[in-house]
């Protein structure tokens, strides 16, 4: 049997996280794909908000509700401090008991974490428990953005207003929304987090540059 870990913040969880969910079953063959959604992650103590914790973890299990053999494990929010990969994969090898020796272990990260994966608890130990597998960052089209806001009725902020107001100030700081993050020409908007509101089935609201408003 072929096990996947997907560990991380997920804070907010977006469609990069889905996608290498997607690709990760498909290209291991797993029989399942566990997603951990860390506590506290060991590399942002003291950075993390707490507040909205079960906020975050409702926007996990409703992104991945459709990805078939993926499985939203919560075994480290339950566990709270810090959460440790290592802690976590021994506790799954641990209730593996015997057939521990029939299954396979990959832990799967994005490409961009291999060289930071020695400063990680008990490496030496890890790296004998599961196979690390890395897989490329993806980022969204303008065109796949457009079709997903066509998808789920995004429209401007009804508040003609404040809609011209923010398109002003996005042309007037180059480009750049109140977030900072860049938008394309045509002002949609590459923001993660708007984009794992858009999964949320109860999300209705504004994003917050406020102007697009999924009804």
């Amino acid at each position: 049997m072929k096990i996947g870990i997907y560990g991380g913040s997920f804070n907010p969880v977006h469609f990069g996280h889905i996608s290498i969910a997607r690709r990760a079953i498909v290209e291991l063959s797993l029989d399942k794909l566990l997603v951990i959604p860390a506590n506290v992650s060991p590399f942002k103590v003291g950075k993390s908000d707490c507040s909205h914790l079960w906020n975050r973890v409702d926007r996990v299990v409703a992104a991945f509700a459709d990805v078939e053999k993926a499985e939203v494990d919560l075994r480290e929010i339950k566990r709270g401090g810090v959460s440790y990969t290592i802690d976590t994969v021994r506790e799954i090898v641990s209730e593996m008991g015997e057939d521990a020796s029939l299954e396979r272990l990959y832990y799967i990260i994005g490409e961009d974490s291999l060289e930071g994966l020695e400063r990680w608890k008990d490496y030496d130990e890890l790296k004998k428990l599961v196979e690390f597998v890395p897989f490329p960052r993806t980022k969204e089209s303008s065109t796949e953005i457009r079709n997903l806001f066509s998808e789920y009725g995004v429209k401007l902020n009804p508040d003609e207003r404040i809609a011209s107001l923010v398109e002003a100030g996005v042309i007037k700081k180059n480009a750049f929304c109140p977030c900072r993050l860049q938008k394309r020409p045509e002002f949609f908007c590459p923001c993660d987090e708007f984009k794992s509101q858009l999964v949320d089935p109860s999300f209705h609201g504004l994003c917050h540059c406020r102007l697009y408003l999924k009804p």
